[in-house]
């Protein structure tokens, strides 16, 4: 099926009970002139539809194609697909190695999990975005290209420590963190060709935390 981004857009509307492009753009919080900028290009806002199914009730396969059941009480993307729900992946890298910066917040495609695995596993999809590994330093764990599922609750690191995609100074990184005894934060990579280091306490303030990594996995072909 082809989408057909005026149609979605004017589905969104009927979702948020609107009627005009700068109160679509008010109601997903955008910019002036994002909607318009969709309707050019026939761009797919599948971010705002995300959004806009959970905060009104309204079926993502409805607004998606204007087919099935417009308004549900559970966000809805195949109606076939019973039990899945879908994790958005960002075009967005996070290094492995030297670091990679933030360069874009563009939807690439959607990832596709069992949703009572998730919640099995204490994980609840609503908190989850995907994005993409760069790299080798956290090789044989995580390989370049390898989607990166995270758990953006989890931005506490503990002295447990786990896989965490981090922001430092300004750049994007998958590494091992953990909280040392003296307050201190490690950062350590699996591949032994890098050094691990320590985060002094005068740099703490640079570092945030975006999530932990819940999954990783890359294509075998």
């Amino acid at each position: 099926m082809i989408l057909n981004a005026l149609e979605i857009i004017e589905r969104l509307k009927v979702c948020y009970g609107i009627k005009s492009d700068t109160d679509l753009n008010k109601a997903s919080n955008l910019s002036n002139g994002t909607v318009t900028g969709w309707k050019k290009r026939n761009t797919i806002p599948y971010k705002e539809i995300y959004e806009a199914s959970r905060a009104t009730g309204y079926s993502m396969d409805w607004i998606l194609t204007g087919q099935g059941i417009p308004q549900t009480d559970k966000i809805q993307v195949i109606q076939e697909a019973d039990d899945y729900c879908h994790i958005s992946q960002y075009s967005i890298e996070a290094s492995a190695g030297q670091g990679a910066l933030v360069e874009a917040e563009n939807i690439d495609q959607h990832l596709a999990f069992k949703e009572s695995w998730l919640r099995k596993s204490g994980i609840n999809p609503a908190n989850l975005i995907a994005i993409y590994a760069r790299g080798d330093s956290m090789e044989p764990t995580i390989y370049s290209g390898d989607s990166l599922v995270i758990d953006k609750t989890k931005n506490t690191v503990t002295s447990d420590g786990g896989v965490y995609v981090i922001n430092y100074d300004g750049e994007l990184f998958v590494k091992r963190v953990q909280k040392q005894l003296n307050g201190l934060v490690a950062i350590t990579s699996d591949n032994k060709n890098y050094q691990p280091m320590t985060i002094p306490l005068e740099g703490l303030a640079k570092l945030k935390i975006i999530g932990r990594v819940v999954w990783s996995g890359h294509p075998m072909i």
